[in-house]
């Protein structure tokens, strides 16, 4: 028997399909581009368009904003995007971007240097509640200036020679001047897609903007699809319901339905991308830097590789800096479970410990990397409790809210990510970390201009947050994107290119 709220709950789908079927014959009755159903994972109810807001739909955000800067299709080095060129004064501390003229937001207004000096204070603002306002907090914001409409002036407190790496930051996105208090609705930006409606976890509908800088997309949409598990994803898929299926968003258990098959093309890379397992280490057990050390030796990586990504990865030291970084340093980790019951008797657990593992089926990853941790850790005496708790609220109810729980992290670039994730100030820093000298060396590095004599303080920092944070990344797993090949156009760095994809006609 259907109750009331189970009737409500069908026919709230049922308006939603009906709502985007509408819109999509709409787009398609205007343009014979195709639109391309892409599913997307990870979000919450309280995501929304903000792009410098606490809650920013990741995926959405990143088809509809653009940056001063953006990263190659490699998705390593920094390349022009909104600004044209840039360079430093001989201190490397006061920085005049070249901005690009003739680039329009979405509502038809000229983006100009009032606009960008807007953007890059409203992050700044604690009210704002920026997730990165503080990896930012470099700026000094007080004296930045606009000599024309086309150039700004960025002087910073301290050095930074990778200060225009840091601008490719998503959350550093270009909004029209005076567009906070609304810009959660209706997203405005200069990217190549525009929004025309977002829900989080149902649909959400964006149209191409044919006066995108660098021309039209090769799409006349995109129809963003929240599907919660693998097994959804997959048969969407094969349904020709889906498109396109991103990185993490469906397991590699699944593969086997679309290898051989040429209706499907895989796009293989390396990547910086995990899942993780998150100690705070503010609380018991985790403030002793004994235990978390225990708990980093109980991993046998190898066996997570296998076991959660089908070997599709690579061994990852519990650093967030990955093998194709210029400033990556190769560490050492082996599994070690007698030193690991060595260090728990040391800290007071002869016995071993009881510690609860808070989860939700919000990647594909997240629940076989906790079982498997679970398991590893059984052999140092560690018992683990999985506690898996709802996805929708998973975010907002228990993420950085529980002592020990799951994380995920797209790849980020060693000096920018490092700020952002472990230093002491950071608010993206969830394991609440911070060590001193850790962040001197963040900040002698930021200020070497030596590439060598950069990479080894970086390298140094590296082993620091190895050794010592409480961040449990076994793997960097290989990002495998899926999709139909009528989709052409598909790039590394796709979240950035996605204006180049379109479709084969038959």
């Amino acid at each position: 028997m259907y109750t009331q709220s189970r009737i409500r709950s069908i026919f709230g789908v049922i308006f939603v399909v009906a709502l985007v079927m509408a819109l999509t014959s709409f787009v398609q009755a205007q343009d014979t581009r195709g639109v391309l159903r892409h599913s997307k994972a990870g979000a919450s109810a309280a995501n929304d368009v903000d792009p410098h807001g606490p809650n920013p739909e990741g995926l959405t955000m990143q088809y509809i904003f653009s940056q001063l800067t953006r990263l190659d299709t490699g998705a390593t080095y920094v390349v022009p995007d909104l600004a044209e060129s840039w360079e430093s004064d001989d201190t490397g501390q006061v920085w005049t971007l070249h901005l690009r003229q003739g680039v329009t937001f979405h509502d038809g207004s000229d983006f100009t240097a009032a606009d960008a000096l807007y953007s890059i204070r409203r992050l700044l603002d604690p009210d704002t509640g920026s997730p990165v306002r503080d990896k930012f907090s470099i700026i000094d914001e007080a004296n930045m200036t606009a000599p024309d409409d086309y150039t700004i002036v960025i002087p910073l407190h301290s050095v930074n020679v990778e200060f225009p790496t840091m601008l490719a930051d998503r959350r550093m996105a270009m909004i029209p001047e005076g567009s906070g208090d609304t810009i959660a609705q209706t997203g405005i930006g200069t990217d190549a897609f525009r929004l025309v409606s977002q829900d989080p976890v149902g649909v959400t509908v964006l149209e191409a903007f044919d006066d995108y800088w660098e021309g039209p997309p090769g799409l006349a949409g995109i129809e963003l699809y929240h599907i919660a598990s693998s097994a959804g994803v997959a048969q969407a898929l094969l349904t020709d319901q889906l498109d396109y299926v991103g990185i993490g968003q469906i397991s590699a258990e699944y593969f086997a339905l679309f290898e051989g098959n040429d209706d499907f093309t895989f796009l293989i890379q390396a990547s910086g991308g995990q899942a993780h397992l998150v100690m705070d280490t503010t609380v018991a057990p985790f403030d002793d830097l004994r235990v978390r050390q225990a708990f980093k030796l109980v991993q046998d990586r190898q066996e997570t590789l296998e076991v959660v990504y089908s070997g599709q990865g690579d061994i990852a030291c519990d650093t967030s800096v990955w093998k194709n970084d210029p400033y990556y340093h190769e560490l050492d980790c082996p599994r070690d479970v007698e030193r690991a019951r060595e260090l728990l008797a040391e800290a007071g657990y002869p016995d071993g410990l009881d510690v609860v593992l808070t989860i939700a089926d919000v990647f594909p990853a997240f629940v076989p990397l906790a079982v498997a941790f679970k398991e590893q850790a059984a052999d140092a005496g560690i018992r683990v409790e999985i506690d898996q708790v709802p996805a929708d609220t998973y975010y907002a109810d228990y993420d950085r809210k529980v002592p020990f729980y799951n994380g995920w992290r797209g790849q980020r670039q060693a000096l920018s990510g490092m700020l952002e994730l472990f230093s002491c100030d950071a608010r993206n820093n969830t394991p609440k970390w911070c060590n001193e000298e850790f962040d001197q060396l963040l900040a002698d590095a930021s200020a070497e201009l030596d590439f060598d004599k950069r990479k080894e303080l970086l390298g140094k920092a590296q082993i620091l947050a190895s050794e010592e944070a409480g961040y449990l990344n076994p793997v960097f797993f290989t990002a495998i994107d899926l999709f139909n090949s009528r989709v052409k156009g598909v790039t590394r760095n796709f979240t950035e290119y996605i204006h180049l994809f379109y479709f084969e006609e038959d």
